[in-house]
C-alpha cells in the first residue's frame, strides 16, 4: 500500500520553524526529524533558531533588564498579528504551499479500483499561525534588545541630569539605526509620498535586490535628509532587514541609504 511522502530537502523557512515550534503533527514530526538532522542547511537553521531561543531566555533572566515591555510595543505587536486575516487565501507570488502528492489507487482482484477514504485536509490555519508565530517572534526579539537597551541608558545616565529631547513626529537619525528604531515602523505604513502606495513601495524593494515581505514603513530622517524605513522579513528567520531608501524610490532610481539585518 502507497503511503504518503515526507517532504524532502531543501526544506522551507516556513517548514523549519513550524517543526522547531512543534507545530505539526506528530506523525510529521517523527518523519521529518531524521530527514532534518541528515541535512546540513537545515541543521543549521534549526540549530539557528536553538540559540535565538536561548538568548531570549537568557536576556529574560538578566539582571541588567529592569524595564517589561513598553505597553505600546506591546499593543503594536498585537495589533500587527491581529490584522491578518486567516481565513485569507495566499495570492502572492511565492506564497508557501504544500501540495499533497496523488498516489494511484490500487486495483483489486476483478480490475476495479478499491475506494479510499479522502485524508483528512491539512489544515492551513496552522501554517499561517505558524508563520505569524515567526512574525511575532522575530518582533519580540526586536522588542528585547529595545528594552535592553533602555535599561543599559538608564544605569549608565543615573549621574547625569537629563536634557531635554526636540519632539517631533519624524524619527531622526544618524549613521546608524537602532532597534527602538525599526520597531517604530513594525505594522505601520506610515510612508508618506510616492511610497504610500503599497505597489510602490514593493517596486522599490524590488529595485534595491530585495524581494522579501514588508512588514511596514515609515517617514524619518537619515543623515539629514527626507528618507523611508522600510521594515522587511530578513534573509533568514528570524531576522529582520531595515531598509532606509530616499522619498523618491523607484524602479529605475532606487535611492537606497543603507541596509540592516536584526536578530
Amino acid at each position: 500500500m502507497a503511503t504518503r511522502s515526507v517532504p524532502q530537502p531543501p526544506f522551507s523557512a516556513e517548514l523549519l520553524a513550524d517543526l522547531h515550534a512543534d507545530n505539526v503533527s506528530p506523525e510529521l514530526r517523527e518523519q521529518l526529524w531524521p530527514a532534518v538532522r541528515r541535512d546540513g542547511d537545515a541543521l543549521r537553521f534549526v540549530h539557528a533558531l536553538d540559540d535565538v531561543s536561548a538568548e531570549l531566555r537568557a536576556l529574560g533572566r538578566s539582571d541588567r533588564i529592569i524595564h517589561a515591555m513598553p505597553d505600546d510595543i506591546a499593543a503594536r505587536l498585537e495589533e500587527f498579528v491581529d490584522g491578518f486575516d486567516l481565513n485569507e487565501e495566499p495570492t502572492e507570488a511565492g506564497a508557501t504551499i504544500y501540495q499533497l502528492p496523488v498516489f494511484a489507487q490500487p486495483e483489486n482482484a476483478e480490475g476495479t479500483a478499491v475506494s479510499k477514504p479522502p485524508a483528512a485536509p491539512i489544515s492551513l490555519d496552522d501554517r499561517r499561525r505558524g508563520r505569524l508565530r515567526y512574525l511575532t517572534a522575530a518582533a519580540a526579539a526586536v522588542a528585547v534588545v529595545a528594552c535592553a537597551s533602555i535599561a543599559l541608558t538608564a544605569v549608565r545616565g543615573t549621574d547625569s541630569a537629563p536634557v531635554a529631547q526636540p519632539t517631533s513626529d519624524v524619527a531622526q537619525f544618524g549613521d546608524e539605526l537602532n532597534a527602538p528604531a525599526m520597531l517604530s515602523a513594525l505594522g505601520r505604513n506610515d510612508a508618506t509620498g510616492l511610497l504610500s502606495n503599497p505597489a510602490a513601495r514593493e517596486r522599490c524593494v524590488r529595485a534595491n535586490g530585495l524581494d522579501r515581505t514588508i512588514l511596514g514603513s515609515n517617514n524619518i530622517r537619515y543623515q539629514d535628509r527626507d528618507a523611508v524605513l522600510i521594515l522587511l522579513t530578513g534573509p533568514r528567520s528570524p531576522k529582520i532587514t531595515a531598509l532606509v531608501v530616499g522619498t523618491g524610490c523607484t524602479t529605475a532610481d532606487p535611492q537606497r541609504l543603507t541596509v540592516q539585518d536584526i536578530g
